[in-house]
């Protein structure tokens, strides 16, 4: 009698459970990242189309049942599941998804940053900034691996030559392709001003240049300026410079008018002496005779300034 009464006790446990975990209940909650509730958030029943959203507080009620696994993704999140148990809410925090780093834009497409690590350098503003820099090219040298900067004159403003990973052609131009705002730029580099520079971008090997052709063949140079942004508030900023250059040398000390005639003097002596065999008192009547003409002019004379004729 007792084994019989055991057997139904034990049917009736099964059928209720069974009927708990078939019934279907409300299930709430809140999703939410590091920085706050998420709106937006896509809740579906794993393997069914059943789902919903989160609203503008992060919150979102589902009908499911016990068992069913939730799965919540958002874009730039990291999906997680979660079993539903015996409580009527689940709360979750979403983690970052780093794979959106993991993704270099690169002419007109996109290429894995693991497959060209190394071979693209950015500089972002953030960094172009900090430095205290007159031009686009003063904030690249040093600041990229494997771009070398080289100024042939001191010229404000000059056209630098730009080399990247090294000169590859001797006759040919060795200059690397620039790239401003999606539009090849032919320019001097310097006139852009690096206060309107979002990033740059140095792509320094095949992969990565590939899609430019042979003109990317020496290295390309992405630069973005700064664009305005949708209801962004209005901000004006204001940024001055002060530069001064010094010689690193002193300058050697200059003859004077009477420092060179008198050494042009001696040296008509000295050749007259020495070279055409005269005597030294010869040789000094001759010089003092033939010093204008020697000199090319008589700055003592009457007409110092021959074009001027004063």
């Amino acid at each position: 009698m007792r084994t019989k009464f055991n057997g139904i006790l034990t049917l009736l446990l099964a059928f209720l459970v069974h009927v708990t975990y078939a019934q279907d209940r409300v299930i709430s909650g809140t999703v939410s990242d590091e920085s706050g509730p998420l709106p937006g958030v896509t809740i579906l029943k794993k393997g069914t189309t059943n789902g919903t959203e989160t609203d503008f507080d992060g919150n979102y009620s589902l009908k499911v049942k016990t068992g069913d696994i939730l799965v919540f993704s958002f874009v730039g999140m990291k999906t997680a599941q979660k079993v539903v148990g015996s409580s009527n809410r689940i709360d979750i925090t979403l983690q970052n998804d780093n794979l959106l780093d993991e993704v270099v834009v690169v002419a007109y497409g996109t290429q894995s940053k693991k497959a060209i690590v190394g071979s693209v350098s950015i500089l972002n503003n953030e960094i172009i900034e900090k430095q205290q820099v007159v031009s686009v090219t003063n904030a690249l040298q040093g600041s990229v691996p494997g771009v070398n900067i080289i100024s042939a004159g001191g010229q404000p403003g000059d056209n630098p030559t730009i080399r990247v990973r090294g000169v590859a052609s001797i006759s040919a131009n060795a200059s690397p392709l620039i790239i401003l705002d999606g539009t090849p730029y032919n320019g001097n580099i310097n006139s852009i001003s690096s206060d309107q520079i979002e990033s740059m971008s140095v792509l320094k090997d095949a992969a990565s240049t590939a899609l430019y052709g042979s003109r990317g063949s020496n290295g390309v140079i992405l630069i973005t300026t700064k664009k305005g942004k949708f209801n962004a508030p209005t901000r004006v900023t204001v940024r001055s410079s002060v530069g001064f250059a010094n010689q690193a040398v002193n300058p050697h000390k200059l003859m004077s008018t009477d420092d060179q005639f008198r050494y042009t003097w001696e040296a008509i002596r000295n050749t007259n002496q020495y070279v055409n065999g005269q005597s030294p008192a010869l040789a000094a009547t001759n010089a003092s005779n033939n010093l204008v003409s020697g000199f090319g002019y008589n700055p003592y004379g009457p007409y110092r300034c021959k074009p001027c004729r004063y």
